[in-house]
């Protein structure tokens, strides 16, 4: 991997951003955190700008740039310290829109795809429930065929943007074992309703919805890709979904380390600034080092994936555990330094802890990445899966 992976044009797309973030989101980030709101409109703003759709085809409204892209958006809104709608940004768009750029007909491509990168339409992914979160296999909503159509019946549970979506590539189970489906479902079905989930340690920003789906009638043509080959499907997504994980926490991390550094020297005791003292230069020396091996880490990830795609699971599933444990450290180490002003919402420490907490449990836990991990180095299992490319 090059030293520096980005270009002139990634360089320039990161200006743009960072002017955006500071019109649209910076001033309002305070007020969504408050009242705990997704704001809606923005979504309009990013599509009109083109930042949901930098690394996806220029055919279907994108800029048709590399997965870098996708990064650079992704560090400049973590820095912007505003995760819940960091999030829900991410799960509009590199959860279900790369299924139905690899998977979709062009009918489908044309009716969802395009109108999701414009920001007219708002998207989720509908997987987790109750009772199946990293077990998909354990999935119990159901996807009868009746012939001209599948009627739908189950619910969902911890759905980024679940309540404000248009539409929801949601995974249904359409036989016995692995044998689940992927359909494009319309939130405007009969027989749909959500609830919002406000309960949440942190990403206020973000909606988080309980979905139900009482004999939905979905017609044929809303199947993604083949029947009974979602499974495989889902595996291989998760992939980009933990490595866009990876690189928000390590850029959030990146944002506390440099307040933690602001503050100490502002902040002065004993009558001398607390930069001075050898124990919190040295803690900060650490979190430095932290911050340098999770972009390490995470960057590594991104390049092996851009060459190899889903094959690239064991370094993505590595930087997805040690990026979300690791953020969390440095950005508890950086409210320590802040001390009793570090607890308080004044610095917007406390709200980046709250955030980063769920990079550990989201997308798979961390005791999730060790078992793939163990059963790669230890039982030398071999990942031969019905692969997709993503970015293609």
């Amino acid at each position: 991997m090059a030293a520096n992976p980005f270009t002139e044009e990634h360089q320039l797309l990161r200006t743009s951003f960072r002017q955006f973030i500071e019109k649209e989101i910076t001033p309002h980030a305070e007020e969504w955190e408050k009242n705990k709101i997704c704001d809606r409109g923005t979504f309009s703003k990013m599509g009109e700008h083109g930042f949901f759709g930098v690394s996806f085809p220029l055919k279907y409204g994108g800029s048709g740039m590399d997965l870098w892209s996708a990064v650079v958006i992704a560090e400049e809104l973590s820095h912007a310290n505003i995760g819940g709608l960091s999030m829900s940004f991410f799960a509009h768009t590199y959860l279900p829109l790369p299924l139905i750029n690899a998977l979709g007909t062009e009918e489908q491509k044309q009716n969802y795809l395009v109108p999701a990168l414009k920001g007219e339409k708002i998207a989720a992914l509908g997987i987790t429930e109750a009772g199946a979160g990293s077990d998909v296999g354990g999935i119990k909503t159901t996807a009868k065929d009746m012939g001209d159509h599948y009627l739908v019946n189950g619910s969902k549970m911890f759905i980024t943007n679940g309540t404000m979506a248009d539409f929801i590539v949601l995974a249904v189970r359409t036989g016995e074992g692995h044998n689940l489906s992927l359909l494009l479902f319309d939130t405007s079905t009969p027989g749909f309703s959500a609830i919002p989930v406000h309960n949440k340690l942190g990403m206020h920003t973000s909606d988080t919805g309980q979905l139900f789906f009482e004999n939905c009638k979905v017609p044929k043509s809303a199947l993604i890709g083949k029947e009974n080959a979602g499974f495989y499907y889902i595996m291989n997504n998760f992939q980009e979904e933990r490595l866009i994980a990876a690189i928000n926490g390590t850029s959030s991390a990146d944002w506390a380390v440099g307040k933690a550094k602001q503050y100490m020297k502002e902040r002065e005791a004993f009558g001398k600034p607390i930069a001075k003292f050898q124990v919190l230069r040295h803690k900060l020396a650490q979190m430095s080092i932290s911050v340098e091996a999770c972009r390490s880490f995470s960057y590594r990830a991104v390049s092996e994936f851009i060459e190899k795609g889903p094959e690239a699971a064991l370094i993505i599933s590595m930087a997805k555990a040690f990026v979300g444990e690791e953020s969390f450290k440095i950005i508890n180490d950086a409210l320590q330094i802040h001390g009793g002003w570090g607890y308080m919402e004044d610095y917007g420490v406390a709200r980046a802890l709250r955030d980063t907490r769920l990079l550990s449990v989201g997308a798979g836990t961390t005791e999730i990445m060790h078992e793939i991990i163990s059963r790669v180095i230890i039982d030398e299992v071999e990942h031969k899966r019905q692969l997709i490319n993503v970015r293609s």
